[in-house]
């Protein structure tokens, strides 16, 4: 039915886009007293903050002296056109296992294959392996590698972790030994791109994009005819494939013998997809996310370039937020699918930070996201960088996720990865760690200014090659220079053949540098720690894991690092 249920959503969306009634009053509470010291989602919690409250062991005092702890090799083989071999990691603490308790790094292989090692000592701990019974219609390649993307969400409470496999369906296995504890569930398209999952109120949340999965079409299923099941691809397959729709997937997994999913649908295609990797966001109403380039016709169905927020269970559209000059960014391919949407308590308000490959920042009061014409923000700042407009050659703007911090004396930071220099427009940082003509780390003060939100520059990182999202810990922000590959294409003469798809693959995963994990003070942004050249790999799409004392990364040749003191 979850095909079926795609189409039969999209044919009852329009009566739901004119619901555009303004969201509850915002409550904001105070980070928790008892926040956990693991990570077990991505970003951290389900607003997507990247700042783990719980850690205590790492600091400003003792970050320096932080070492290589081991290195755990996995299964699952490199492909040049898979970007992201592993998913970014998770660790939950004292997790039961066979072996007594444990504290575990998870993580999803490309190859359907979960992984759960020891977070002391990276000796695996147990994995399992899952068969995709479809064939893939296209060939892989690095947009759309027909492989499982979507960082897990683990359930502490129930002891399981939720992730889609490249079927589409969803799955839930114990944390104790990686046992199925839920009948596998049709959730997206076959070989999807589906984007980190959160868990709010027993709802497991995803988003997909890029228009990657496999929809087959054996009869047009039309709205309020849902009861059969579209063909999915299967051996021998068929030239009869469907668009996969951008979606904003949720799945209640109260009960999981009868998990129950639903859709709201932002386009007809890969056009306004949400591809940003952290999925959607909590808020004190619903969940938040937003989506690439593509034309904005609430009418149609098509959310380009918008920050969509939605009630619990994706029940209605709730508020939206479209940037006046949307047909611009489209048309430049300057879209907010490169980032992702985090969510803070500021000033009485719950705000939402967004920003893409445009380099201009946006804060929205989750009560209001764009005022009464839904284009009004609450605040924007300055051209921050990518004067050039530049998306691809050579990529610049922002890409990845911010991460946001509030010190002790309840002062506001938000800290994001920018490709390429800063931009000309922007006041000067109070601190600098020299020339960043490559990119780096950028922090701002969030500052109350008349009563609406402002941002001050802070600090800048040292020239990054590659800067990816950051996490805070402690007062320490973490960072990596994932040295990979932008370009999406090697230059080469006019007349020259365009290179085979093989080529072009083996062009966008050879990396340009290596990973380089660094530490700053996160007011100062003084560098605290830098791994060097103690890594030989590189990575995409992934973030720096804090969490009991350790800092965990992966690379693109299937290994785990974890730093400790």
């Amino acid at each position: 039915m979850a095909y079926a249920r795609y189409f039969w959503l999209l044919g009852f969306t329009l009566p739901l886009l004119i619901d555009t009634a303004g969201a509850a009053p915002d409550v904001s509470t105070p980070p928790s007293l008892s926040a956990p010291r693991d990570w077990t989602t991505w970003g951290y919690d389900q607003e997507r903050t990247s700042w783990n409250r719980g850690e205590t062991t790492l600091s400003k005092t003792n970050v320096s002296r932080l070492k290589l702890k081991w290195t755990a090799q996995v299964s699952t083989t490199p492909a040049d056109a898979v970007l992201s071999t592993l998913t970014a990691p998770l660790v939950v603490e004292g997790a039961s296992t066979a072996q007594g308790s444990k504290n575990l790094v998870i993580v999803l292989g490309a190859d359907d294959t979960i992984f759960a090692v020891d977070a002391d000592n990276g000796k695996p701990v147990w994995q399992k392996s899952f068969t995709n019974s479809y064939t893939a219609q296209r060939p892989a390649n690095w947009l759309c590698p027909n492989t499982a993307n979507d960082t897990p969400v683990i359930d502490k409470a129930r002891g399981l972790v939720f992730f889609i496999t490249s079927d589409g369906r969803l799955r839930a296995v114990s944390l104790a030994d990686g046992g199925e504890r839920m009948a596998a569930k049709d959730f997206v398209a076959p070989f999807s791109r589906s984007w980190s999952l959160n868990l709010i109120d027993g709802v497991v949340y995803t988003t997909t994009g890029r228009g990657c999965g496999e929809m087959l079409n054996p009869g047009l299923v039309l709205a309020g005819a849902a009861q059969a099941e579209p063909q999915r691809p299967g051996p021998g397959g068929s030239s009869n494939v469907l668009p996969d729709p951008g979606a904003i997937s949720a799945m209640d997994v109260h009960d999981l013998a009868h998990p129950e999913a639903s859709y709201f649908i932002t386009s007809t295609g890969r056009p306004s997809g949400a591809w940003g990797r952290a999925g959607v966001a909590k808020t004190p109403t619903g969940v938040i996310t937003q989506t690439a380039d593509g034309r904005f016709d609430p009418a149609a169905g098509m959310f380009g370039n918008t920050v969509i927020q939605l009630a619990p269970r994706l029940a209605k559209l709730s508020d939206s937020f479209t940037a006046p000059n949307w047909k611009q960014i489209s048309s430049q391919d300057l879209d907010l699918g490169s980032a992702s949407v985090l969510v803070f308590p500021f000033q009485g308000r719950t705000l939402a930070a967004s920003e893409g490959k445009e380099g201009v920042m946006y804060l929205l009061d989750t009560a209001s996201l764009g005022g009464t014409d839904h284009a009004t923000p609450y605040y924007k700042s300055p051209q921050l960088g990518n004067d050039a407009a530049s998306s691809i050659e050579p990529g610049q703007g922002l890409w990845g996720a911010m991460a946001t911090y509030q010190n002790p004396d309840g002062k506001r930071f938000i800290y994001q990865p920018m490709w390429g220099p800063p931009s000309k427009s922007v006041p000067a940082f109070q601190h600098a760690n020299g020339p960043i003509p490559n990119g780096s780390i950028m922090a701002f003060e969030v500052v109350a200014n008349g009563g609406a939100p402002s941002l001050v520059p802070a600090w800048t990182s040292p020239d990054m090659i590659v800067p990816d999202a950051p996490s805070v810990a402690n007062g320490v922000v973490f960072a990596t220079q994932t040295g990979e590959q932008t370009l999406q294409q090697q230059k080469r003469p006019p007349d020259s053949p365009r290179p085979s798809m093989a080529a072009g693959n083996a062009f966008r995963s050879t990396p340009v540098s290596n990973l380089i994990l660094y530490a700053f003070d996160a007011e100062t942004g003084k560098q605290l720690y830098s791994s060097k050249k103690i890594i030989n790999g590189w990575t995409h799409f992934s973030i720096p894991v804090v969490a009991l004392g350790k800092v965990f990364v992966v690379t693109h040749d299937a290994k785990i690092y974890a730093f400790g003191l």
